[in-house]
């Protein structure tokens, strides 16, 4: 089973209301940027992989793969997918849409996709994918993420699954 994120708004908020991941970086690593991960983040992957999903980030961001895996290696996370707008363009290149979708989280077979964005919702219901909004100024967040991996872990395993 695969979740993928959303970065923007999701996963990294600048909102000074929405509290972020502390960090402890060694002298050696004071130079890389560090974007503020959204609190909770952290311990709802973990969870997450506990419960037998793979983790990965499916963003329109142009940020490089290895700038984002070694963003969330800094929290010690692993990341088993990272998709950018690079990758995204590729996915969707051959769709037969006259209006290309912003993100297709099925084609890298992704069972449930985590956003900011109602349109990636409107979207999911077009594609046949199925998304989680979450707004970055919701505390509640990383419980609505675990209901619903709970959700689609269920119909998985009872062969219901649907978007």
């Amino acid at each position: 089973m695969l979740i993928t994120f959303d970065l923007d708004d999701t996963l990294i908020c600048w909102q000074p209301e929405t509290p972020a991941e502390p960090i402890k970086l060694t002298w050696f690593h004071k130079w890389f940027p560090i974007e503020p991960l959204r609190y909770g983040t952290v311990d709802l992957f973990r969870k997450l992989r506990n419960y037998g999903w793979q983790i990965g980030i499916y963003t329109t961001s142009h940020r490089k793969s290895k700038y984002i895996k070694k963003l969330f290696n800094r929290h010690g996370l692993k990341l088993d997918l990272v998709i950018n707008q690079r990758e995204h363009e590729k996915i969707v290149q051959d769709l037969k849409a006259k209006r290309k979708p912003s993100k297709l989280p099925s084609r890298v077979n992704s069972h449930l996709h985590i956003d900011d964005s109602e349109g990636v919702f409107v979207e999911g219901k077009r594609f046949h994918f199925r998304a989680l909004v979450v707004d970055p100024l919701d505390y509640n967040w990383t419980q609505k993420v675990l209901a619903e991996s709970i959700s689609v872990t269920q119909m998985l395993e009872q062969g219901c699954y649907r978007t």
